[in-house]
């Protein structure tokens, strides 16, 4: 009965681990084949328009050329190293590309005073008038009357300026440079867990030198940077507790994730790979700990929502607004505009919800109704349907810059960049060579990505180095049905370079232990032959 029982419980970690592969690899398999012939961006300073554009198949062919034969070079150089010198490579490498993310994220930082606007404008504004008794923000049709689940951001922007002052957004822009440089060693620590060898983990140092989007992003006064860093934190510790077995482990992880879903709350996503992935675990070791670790992340992100939200009602007397609802959103995502921005923004959920005077339950009646009558629309239309689909994924998962340019273009008055300095070109005439750049370093990662599913996700390899793959396949099932947006899908690049590279070095050695069978089988069916011809 109890082998019967292991049985069944293999087979279902197995087929979790299937799952992964199968769907994870015909994900990027298409996002590779696209990226290959076409690419999206949005013009700097311009309407926030995806525009579609021809890609250089020779060209990304040859940055794989390249990268291959780099990562080659690596795994030779390994084979012919004593380990001081590979960890000496180890070191240098990823001190260079921490040193370059901090650097040029300082210099970033520092060439302009990038406004705020949006989004991160409210954000921060809000936080500053809170501290200073103002809580109009919070009243019903109010930005975070509307928006309620921004409330978690703003309380940590308003513990932070009680220390560096009111709308102070350059702190905030230094601390997303700080995590910036975090990240890069946060994925290091990654791949570390993952493997000891020297070519993939300097490989992962010198991939991370091409990632632009990072650096661009650390002027965003968001929740983006500082999201993915807490992220890697709980991934990294799910990892370390897979080899160790240690609680502390998992009370780090279950304290990165709370900030990680305190500072963005789409890292709900990741919260979700991670029960998923720790419900396998421990049926497959017999494990319960992390099982309750997982659980306690849910009560701990849950728990910090509402007590935020009781915070602020005490503290401005004015009642928690439920905010526009989630399905406005899938409404809106499932949209069309005169210029086939497919899901892309069109104030949909705002304009919804002023019709109604901010009835949540007439906001998401009118929204279901809205659904209906747009997949009638697709299941009379298939052609349609497959345009819409496609579009809106690729414009949203094919664009190299993830919108981190575009954002980060309106300056201070006075206080912009000088119009011959190499910071005022990036949205000018360097743009596209930065684009071009861009895009070829996408077509590797996202290879990468293909092959890490297809040669390291096996039926049983360990489900908790793949939370972030499985997150990733989470986030591409999401970003079909909610608002369209590049920006979305950032944090699932940036997570993507770790495994990239071990992929290709996955790959690599599958392809050189295919040869050499081959050659020692060639060998073995010579020499069976010269016996025959002696025999004869």
């Amino acid at each position: 009965m109890r082998v019967g029982r292991r049985n069944i419980i293999d087979k279902l970690y197995h087929t979790g681990n299937w799952v992964v592969r199968i769907v994870g690899s015909a994900i990027f398999l298409a996002l590779g084949w696209y990226s290959m012939r076409f690419t999206y961006y949005m013009e700097p300073g311009q309407g926030e328009m995806p525009i579609l554009a021809l890609d250089s198949m020779w060209k990304n062919m040859f940055a794989l050329f390249v990268a291959l034969t780099v990562l080659s070079a690596l795994l030779i150089m390994e084979q012919r190293t004593d380990r001081k010198v590979q960890m000496l490579l180890k070191r240098a490498t990823l001190c260079a590309a921490m040193l370059w993310t901090g650097g040029a994220s300082a210099w970033w930082i520092q060439v302009a005073d990038r406004v705020p606007e949006g989004d991160q404008a409210f954000v921060y504004g809000g936080a500053s008038r809170f501290l200073e008794g103002d809580f109009g923000y919070l009243h019903k049709g109010a930005y975070m009357g509307m928006h309620p689940h921004q409330l978690a951001l703003v309380a940590l922007c308003e513990l932070l300026f009680v220390f560096v002052g009111t709308y102070n957004y350059l702190a905030i822009e230094v601390i997303c440079g700080v995590m910036a440089v975090g990240i890069v060693y946060l994925g290091y620590r990654l791949v570390s867990e993952i493997t000891d060898r020297m070519a993939v983990i300097v490989g992962y140092n010198l991939l991370m030198l091409g990632c632009l989007p990072l650096i661009f992003y650390t002027s965003w006064c968001y929740g983006d940077v500082p999201s993915i860093f807490c992220s890697l934190i709980a991934a990294w510790m799910l990892m370390r507790y897979a080899k160790q077995g240690k609680w502390g482990d998992l009370v780090i992880m279950v304290a990165a994730m709370t900030f990680a879903l305190l500072f963005r709350k789409h890292s709900l996503i990741l919260l979700v790979a991670m029960c998923v992935a720790a419900v396998l675990y421990s049926l497959k070791k017999r494990d319960l700990r992390i099982v309750a670790a997982a659980l306690l992340a849910v009560v701990m992100f849950e728990a910090s929502y509402q007590g935020i939200y009781k915070m602020y009602e005490v503290c401005s007397g004015i009642e928690h607004e439920e905010g526009i609802p989630f399905v406005a959103w899938i409404a809106m995502g499932m949209q069309d505009t005169q210029y086939h921005y497919y899901g892309w923004f069109n104030n949909y959920p705002k304009s919804i919800y002023g019709q109604v005077d901010g009835d949540a339950q007439k906001v998401v009646e009118a929204s279901l109704q809205d659904l209906r009558e747009r997949f009638a629309t697709f299941r009379s239309d298939p052609g349609y349907a497959k345009v819409f689909f496609r579009e809106k994924i690729l414009s949203q998962w094919n664009q190299p810059l993830y919108q981190s340019v575009y954002f980060n273009t309106k300056y201070l008055e006075g206080l912009q960049p000088g119009p011959n300095s190499f910071a005022s070109k990036v949205s000018g005439i360097y743009f596209e060579h930065i684009l071009n750049f861009s895009d070829r370093w996408q077509f590797v990662v996202f290879i990468g990505m293909l092959c890490y599913f297809l040669f390291a996700v096996r039926k049983d390899s360990n489900v908790l180095q793949h939370v972030l793959a499985i997150t990733m396949i989470g986030g591409f099932f999401f970003s079909i049905v909610y608002e369209a947006k590049a920006r979305y899908i950032f944090p699932y690049y940036v997570t993507m370079f770790p495994f990239a590279v071990y992929g290709y070095q996955q790959m690599l050695e599958r392809v050189t232990s295919l040869l050499g069978r081959g050659r020692v089988d060639q060998a073995q069916t010579d020499a069976e032959a010269y016996e025959d011809e002696k025999t004869a």
